[in-house]
């Protein structure tokens, strides 16, 4: 059954909107011709040494220098200075940072942590169950966009000097992940911080527990940012560098070109200059995790009659050929996809990678079953951003072969998107959004409290019901759970991906820790380090 609903999905509360994180992602990522005969994901494994500067570049100043307002997208300002409870490694597993252990409850309803006892402040003051409790009640009520990754968390409770439980209003089996560095809130401020938040700025050091200090006296906001080694820092094995700078470099072939020229020794960039950089002999290093397609949003036929039915949505997977247009949009960094999930990522299996094959034939036969043998417009909302919009020219002559018209129109900011992809005006959007764990990637994509990706708040009872018993189920139970979640959205065609692709980093050949996976796509800045 398949329902409309203004309301919330019962238990489940931690509502996270994901939308202006998968616009933030898919940012990172373009079109272009390349191509790549070698596995891209790790870089460079030699012995680490003890490094002098790191530079970094990075493609936005500083919106904020704290983890209670920092943007998803941003969080390597915060993610140096501000220890998280838990670390992500670059394989996705989870490792102690501030936390020494921590615990689920059966049910995922209780989140027990034990902390290391020798970690401090900057200020010398030791990181204790007291001063962890107030840092993340001060992030939950900061009103940052990422406070919503902890509004599950109903209280805390100190049960002894390091040890604390973190009570939830709902099952959320996640909530160790929302805790590293990944997403910014885990990252702990010291009680001197919290006493005057509106100090944690760009004018001040900063004020938590991590491997690196802020040094304001050497940073020029908007242009560059510096990090000095915290002198007090726990474990000084992952102090790879005296000082790290963050450079900003907005343009992908300024930064290609000052990772060449030595000015930089690592950078983002995209798929339109990764043979550029491959060619000049700088590592290449992605994971193709930023999905595009098509989102079909009134699966109600509300707007678009036709899309009301499973065969419709159906036969538009089917008329996609997504080898040639991967091939034409993305080059050879691209992956082709059918699902909204990466291979060997939480919820992926190999018979919803094969749902779709291409094929036209078929495709016409299920619009001429659900009585459109000649066709119909929809109406499509894109965005020129990331090469969304060309994906989106290149779905239009492929779905015009079985008689569908993409009534295409492409905006040119945010803010407009949001508004067209919610007042119900366009029954699909063209999209870029980065795959997540399946119980994360529901608030923000396909649950009907997902605030900009289901814009008809479709409410499928199944769905949402599959859900709540993966939040609720053991790790082993869960997997096979979002497999389902998966299966069953592939099934109903509530989107039509097309490919994957990815965020790039290329670095100076000698620098090693450069890896990203499946499980961690975004590389970490804490793992690089010198090689001999």
């Amino acid at each position: 059954m398949v329902t409309r609903s203004p309301g919330g999905i019962g238990r489940s509360r931690l509502a996270v909107a994901l939308a202006a994180l998968a616009l933030g992602l898919a940012a990172c990522s373009s079109g272009g011709d390349s191509s790549s005969d070698t596995d891209l994901t790790n870089g460079v494994a030699g012995k680490p040494v003890a490094g002098d500067t790191l530079t970094v570049a990075v493609q936005a100043p500083a919106t904020s220098l704290e983890p209670a307002t920092v943007n998803t997208a941003l969080v390597i300002y915060t993610s140096l200075s501000y220890e998280p409870l838990i670390y992500q490694a670059a394989d996705g597993s989870l490792e102690p940072a501030l936390a020494e252990s921590w615990e689920y409850n059966e049910g995922n309803t209780q989140l027990d942590i034990t902390l290391r006892p020798e970690s401090t402040f900057t200020d010398g003051a030791a990181v204790d169950a007291e001063a962890v409790k107030a840092s993340l009640e001060y992030v939950q009520q900061a009103g940052g966009g990422s406070s919503q990754y902890l509004g599950g968390i109903e209280a805390i409770e100190v049960t002894g000097d390091l040890t604390l439980s973190l009570k939830l209003s709902g099952p959320n089996p996640m909530l160790a992940d929302l805790l590293t560095q990944t997403y910014g809130v885990g990252g702990i401020i010291s009680p001197t911080g919290l006493k005057n938040p509106e100090k944690l700025t760009v004018e001040n050091p900063s004020q938590g527990a991590g491997a690196y200090v802020f040094a304001p006296d050497d940073t020029v906001a908007g242009d560059h940012y510096t990090y000095t080694a915290n002198p007090d820092y726990y474990d000084k094995s992952k102090q790879h560098y005296k000082k790290v700078v963050l450079r900003v470099i907005p343009s992908p072939q300024a930064a290609i070109n000052a990772v060449q020229t030595k000015q930089v020794d690592i950078a983002p960039g995209d798929a339109s200059t990764a043979a550029q950089a491959k060619s000049s002999g700088q590592q290449v290093v992605a994971f193709p995790f930023v999905w595009q397609g098509l989102n079909l949003i009134d699966r109600g036929g509300e707007v678009s009659k036709p899309l009301g039915d499973v065969r419709v949505r159906q036969a538009i997977n089917y008329a996609i050929d997504r080898e040639t247009v991967t091939k034409a949009v993305l080059g050879e960094y691209g992956t082709p996809t059918t699902t909204t999930v990466v291979k060997d990522g939480d919820g992926w299996s190999q018979k919803a990678a094969d749902a779709y094959p291409y094929d036209v034939d078929k495709a016409k036969q299920l619009l001429a079953d659900a009585g459109y043998a000649d066709g119909f417009e929809l109406p499509v909302l894109s965005i020129k951003l990331a090469g969304i919009d060309t994906m989106t020219e290149a779905l239009t002559s492929q779905l015009a072969e079985v008689g569908i018209t993409l009534k295409v129109k492409a905006v040119s900011d945010e803010q407009s998107y949001v508004g067209g992809a919610t007042d119900q005006s366009f029954p699909a959007l063209a999209v870029g959004y980065g795959a997540q764990p399946m119980f994360i990637m529901g608030p923000g994509l396909f649950l009907p409290t997902a605030p900009v990706f289901n814009g008809f708040k479709t409410n499928d009872e199944k769905l949402v019901g599959m859900y709540l018993e993966a939040a609720a189920a053991t790790p082993e139970d869960r997997a096979a759970i979002d497999v389902e979640m998966q299966q069953y959205l592939v099934d109903q065609a509530w989107f039509a991906p097309v490919a994957f692709s990815p965020v790039f980093y290329y670095a100076r050949p000698d620098l090693g820790g450069v890896k990203v996976s499946a499980g961690a796509p975004v590389a970490t800045v804490l793992d690089w380090y010198d090689t001999k």
